[in-house]
């Protein structure tokens, strides 16, 4: 698979429960919006280095993800509101091979892929690890 542009999703993450909203989130930006998405813990994020920012409805509850979500609106980017990603449709397409089905989202350190077959995750784990490539997680 080629490298895609990545969405940064910025919200509270002081408490786990706030962390692990917002990485549910993230994987609902990388299902409906079919491009990878990053969970941003703290400010050491430079937000014109994605192709947009998605703002959990939380994110001015927390000074780094204040902080990160005024960058992002101040430097015209792609940027939605939770509220609004609901306007995009969840697409069982998979991102590797393009055909339907039971196709998710996979997170692979602190970012979410496209949606992907669980086949398709191995088959390119295997082949990103003879190429030394970066591995799928399942």
């Amino acid at each position: 698979m080629l490298a895609q542009p990545t969405i940064l999703v910025v919200g509270n993450t002081s408490t786990s429960v706030a962390l692990e909203d917002l990485t549910a989130l993230a994987f609902d930006v990388a299902d409906r919006l079919q491009v990878p998405a990053q969970v941003a813990v703290g400010m050491d994020y430079a937000v014109t280095d994605f192709a947009g920012v998605v703002l959990s409805g939380d994110y001015l509850d927390s000074v780094p993800s204040a902080v990160l979500g005024t960058e992002a609106l101040e430097a015209d980017l792609f940027v939605i509101r939770d509220v609004d990603l609901d306007a995009y449709a969840s697409d069982e397409r998979c991102g590797h091979c393009g055909e339907g089905g039971d196709a998710a989202p996979v997170l692979v350190g602190d970012t979410w892929t496209t949606s992907i077959h669980a086949s398709c995750a191995d088959e390119a784990r295997r082949s990103t690890s003879a190429t030394k490539g970066v591995p799928v997680a399942a």
